[in-house]
């Protein structure tokens, strides 16, 4: 009984090695041309978000508020860069709220765009 157990054994623990590597075969791994698309993907959305912050802070009345806060638009432009991950998604949506705002002729700068402005620029002065 005990060598038929340890037969079966043998064989039991043999197909589960076995089934390791099977059980990862090349469709459940990622190619590195996968990866490589993946990765570009990511880079694009981030020099996407990065634009966004951007184009706000080169807006002549999103400078002039800066100013008028003792704020450098300069440092906070230079400091876009450095901006990465949620951080950058969640600024850059901030950006684009703003910046549609601003571009759709609204004349009165609600205190919520101003409020979003001062964070977007704030932010990206402590990051740096």
């Amino acid at each position: 009984m005990t060598r038929r157990f340890s037969v079966v054994t043998y064989v039991l623990v043999g197909m589960l090695a076995l089934s390791g590597p099977l059980a990862h075969s090349a469709d459940g791994l990622a190619s590195q041309a996968d990866l490589d698309s993946a990765i570009a993907k990511t880079l694009v959305q981030e020099d996407a978000a990065r634009s966004t912050i951007t184009t706000l802070l080169q807006r002549a009345e999103v400078r002039n508020m800066a100013e008028g806060y003792g704020l450098d638009v300069r440092r906070a432009e230079a400091a876009v860069s450095t901006l990465q991950g949620d951080e950058l998604q969640r600024l850059s949506g901030l950006a684009a709220s703003a910046d549609g705002q601003l571009a759709g002729g609204d004349q009165v700068i609600r205190i919520s765009l101003v409020a979003a402005l001062l964070i977007v620029i704030i932010v990206i002065l402590l990051t740096n």
